[in-house]
């Protein structure tokens, strides 16, 4: 991962992460159409109103990104209501039902992890990688910015649909392990931090 740059995320680029998400997390129903916008729903939903918003790039290379990550301190606000009930108008009340289900199992996992921050930690919300390597250079690159702003702990949550041990092997600890029994009697769901004092051993 030589010759890249850490840089604020280009909302232009979205589709490029909804690209890399889309065959994971389609819902049950609807068309192509709404299939696609369930999923950028969801990537909408950890996009916050901040400056925490980074992509990695390759120099020399444009109209393209090599990894995005997106990260919400406590208080943060997030737009997604305005631009799903903007743009959902087009599709049947049916099919946004999965849509409502996508929502509060997000809500619902960011208050839990959100209830466990202090305010001088922060949460990584999401972070997507379209190259092998990617994303473990823009959490080095990242935890290293946030180290340096006097930010104390790194919080995420994933789910055993995620590679979740990825994170065990990138200096997090996991703090809290659930069931979510609306998706699965068997769906686990996960709570990590990361000491950001700590030296980085990432491998």
């Amino acid at each position: 991962m030589n010759n890249t740059r850490l840089e604020p995320f280009k909302m232009q680029n979205l589709p490029l992460v909804v690209d890399v998400v889309e065959p994971l997390w389609f819902p049950p129903v609807g068309d192509k159409e709404f299939k696609r916008f369930n999923v950028e729903y969801i990537v909408r939903n950890n996009i916050w109103e901040n400056d925490y918003r980074f992509q990695l790039v390759e120099e020399g290379v444009q109209n393209d990104i090599l990894c995005a990550a997106f990260f919400a301190r406590k208080g943060d606000s997030c737009l997604v209501d305005e631009w799903f009930s903007r743009e959902s108008q087009r599709f049947p009340e049916e099919w946004k039902k999965a849509s409502g289900m996508s929502k509060a199992y997000l809500t619902m996992m960011d208050e839990r992890t959100l209830a466990l921050m202090n305010d001088d930690d922060i949460k990584l919300s999401l972070f997507v990688s379209r190259k092998p390597g990617a994303g473990s250079k823009i959490l080095e690159l990242t935890c290293e910015r946030l180290k340096s702003e006097g930010w104390k702990n790194l919080y995420l949550w994933t789910d055993c649909e995620c590679n979740w041990e990825w994170y065990i092997k990138h200096g997090f600890t996991l703090i809290q392990e659930d069931i979510y029994e609306p998706f699965r009697s068997d769906y686990k769901t996960y709570i990590f931090k990361r000491d950001l004092a700590l030296p980085q051993s990432f491998h």
